[in-house]
């Protein structure tokens, strides 16, 4: 699957307290997203298992329509003709419990690649939006292109050490509201607060445009993960990273729309439901301690949450050798889930199999944070 030529793809992020948009226009390129193909997440249930063919489908017989499915990451799946847990849960479709993320640390090579692979088969093969012919029709996405955002979405979660976050039904139609507006309008930081002229304007919609990250050009809603994630010309915020991995995100309200006047496709996913229950770490670090896939690490480095922010300096050194890597920290604006700061790498980039030994001091809140990152090929 392919990415839209960068100079297309943008992505933009509402200020989440005082209404305004992060500064200037972030351009997402592809940040060499395209080994991003590769990544997963935890499975849980079977909701990454194939669905075969199912006669009563066939038949015109929805069998969820007498089906009531259990909160908590479970939905019908109309192939199987029964419950099941979405993406980060585990049960039986009966009960469904958040996958415990466990520490980053303790966790082998092999763990974190089979969870960056666990992924890379789509339940859905297209982008699965479906719309009338009437220009602002918002249009559904299906279940499983749903699912393979949140698998996306909630790998990263679990790389970090965060719970999984799961959508919701009004959320999503506000997503779709949100899609609508953007597709069909200019891109920018304009587009979180969409004026009653603007084409298909809603409320709602307008409503999710002002609380959601917006990407355009990104081709699915799994994709628009990424950019997010990546971040890309953002560097003075990296605030869409910073909502996706807010340990109480939860839920989140994920659309989507094909067509429009700008880019060929715009994405939103709602970033400020803080209902999660999962681990809230003293810190969160991209790429977390311990293994991370090699293609993550070449990613921007940031570090979220309880951190020393005055006076604060860094140092990245090869344990092998002992060699200080040059490195710098970047301030980033405040207002964007956990306060968080940049480590910027000078001229260099993680080889795999080499680990990296991080040390961020300073005064205020916990004092120094130390931890190793470590690349590993995952085939």
């Amino acid at each position: 699957m392919g990415l839209a030529d960068p100079a297309l793809v943008t992505a933009s992020l509402q200020f989440p307290t005082q209404g305004q948009a992060d500064g200037g226009l972030p351009l997402a390129d592809d940040g060499g997203r395209g080994a991003v193909e590769d990544a997963g997440t935890v499975e849980a249930g079977d909701a990454g298992a194939p669905t075969p063919p199912d006669a009563g489908v066939d038949a015109g017989v929805d069998p969820c329509a007498t089906l009531s499915c259990p909160a908590n990451g479970a939905r019908c799946d109309r192939a199987l003709a029964r419950c099941i847990c979405g993406p980060g849960f585990s049960g039986d479709g009966t009960t469904c419990t958040p996958v415990a993320p466990g520490s980053p640390e303790s966790r082998t090579s092999n763990e974190v690649c089979t969870a960056w692979r666990a992924a890379e088969v789509r339940r859905e093969p297209g982008d699965g939006f479906t719309t009338s012919t009437a220009t602002c029709d918002p249009g559904t996405l299906s279940r499983d292109a749903l699912d393979d955002a949140l698998l996306r979405l909630n790998f990263f979660r679990w790389l970090v050490g965060l719970g999984p976050t799961t959508d919701d039904a009004q959320a999503n139609a506000t997503g779709q509201a949100c899609a609508v507006i953007a597709a069909w309008n200019p891109a920018g930081q304009q587009a979180h607060s969409p004026q009653p002229s603007a084409t298909c304007y809603t409320q709602a919609g307008a409503g999710g445009a002002g609380s959601s990250n917006i990407a355009w050009g990104a081709g699915d809603a799994r994709n628009a993960i990424d950019l997010w994630i990546i971040d890309s010309g953002n560097e003075s915020t990296f605030g869409h990273r910073r909502w996706l991995l807010n340990p109480p995100l939860n839920p989140v309200g994920i659309g989507h729309y094909r067509g429009g006047n700008n880019y060929g496709t715009a994405s939103c996913i709602s970033v400020f439901g803080g209902s999660g229950t999962g681990p809230q770490p003293a810190f969160v670090a991209f790429p977390p301690p311990g293994f991370s896939p090699t293609a993550l690490t070449q990613w921007p480095w940031t570090i979220h949450g309880s951190i020393p922010l005055s006076g604060a300096a860094v140092t990245v050194t090869r344990v092998a050798d002992g060699v200080a890597m040059p490195v710098h920290l970047g301030a980033l604006s405040g207002g964007y889930g956990q306060p968080a700061l940049l480590v910027v790498r000078e001229g260099w980039s993680p080889v795999e199999g080499q680990t990296y030994h991080v040390r961020l001091s300073g005064s205020g809140g916990p004092g120094s944070i130390e931890y190793d990152v470590t690349p590993t090929g995952c085939p």
